[in-house]
């Protein structure tokens, strides 16, 4: 009896050291690529209550946006998030439409990478052409500070806060940027994104968000 409690307190320490490492370890931390310098800059507000379109598979407590949405039950489906969006300019007026596709990244190593999610953008921004974006965002900063602590463990949020998770999957922690119609067809170059969470509620989550989409070409 004595070699089984050994074994299972064994277990319960590595257990336990194994998630204190994962929650406390500085190497999830670090803010994401960003630029010095941009071509383009648009902005949106939080897909969940101000996008035209949020879906997902029914596989978090994220409502869908309008409510009448239906979710993406199908297998092939499920494990992804489906986000259509107005992208606006510095005066707010609307300067684009973006589809995001988000899924988990191949990426992801949450002991020394981070929470990273896979986003597969296309914006069109009428009269100039089109664009495809790939980037790899780091949650794991938003997950530990706000979402874990206030959804799971009801503690008052400590707002507001700023993010930003691009990394990857281009070198330095970029996201790559893919030129397809109009003036940007063949080009190519890099993209990163911020957001500032102004309001947490624990039913809806990030329920008042903005968030920048910003990029560069290539000389």
């Amino acid at each position: 009896m004595k070699y089984f409690v050994v074994l299972v307190l064994g277990f319960l320490t590595g257990v336990g050291a194994g998630l204190g490492g994962l929650y406390y370890t500085p190497l999830t931390r670090e803010s994401g690529f960003t630029l010095t310098s941009t071509d383009q800059s648009l902005n949106y507000e939080s897909p969940i209550t101000a996008g035209l379109v949020f879906t997902h598979g029914g596989l978090s407590r994220l409502p869908t946006h309008p409510a009448s949405v239906p979710e993406l039950w199908e297998a092939t489906l499920n494990k992804t998030a489906l986000s259509v969006l107005a992208l606006a300019g510095a005066d707010g007026e609307p300067r684009a439409v973006a589809s995001r596709i988000s899924l988990l990244s191949e990426r992801t190593e949450l002991l020394t990478g981070g929470a990273l999610l896979r986003d597969n953008w296309l914006v069109s921004v009428p009269g100039e052409g089109s664009l495809v974006i790939t980037a790899d965002a780091n949650w794991w900063p938003f997950l530990r500070e706000t979402l874990i602590p206030v959804w799971y463990f009801g503690r008052e949020w400590r707002g507001p806060s700023g993010y930003a998770p691009t990394a990857g999957p281009a070198a330095g922690g970029a996201a790559l940027l893919r030129g397809v119609s109009g003036a940007y067809a063949g080009r190519s170059g890099v993209a990163a994104e911020r957001y500032q969470i102004e309001a947490f509620d624990q039913r809806v989550g990030p329920g008042k968000a903005s968030a920048e989409l910003a990029w560069q070409f290539a000389q």
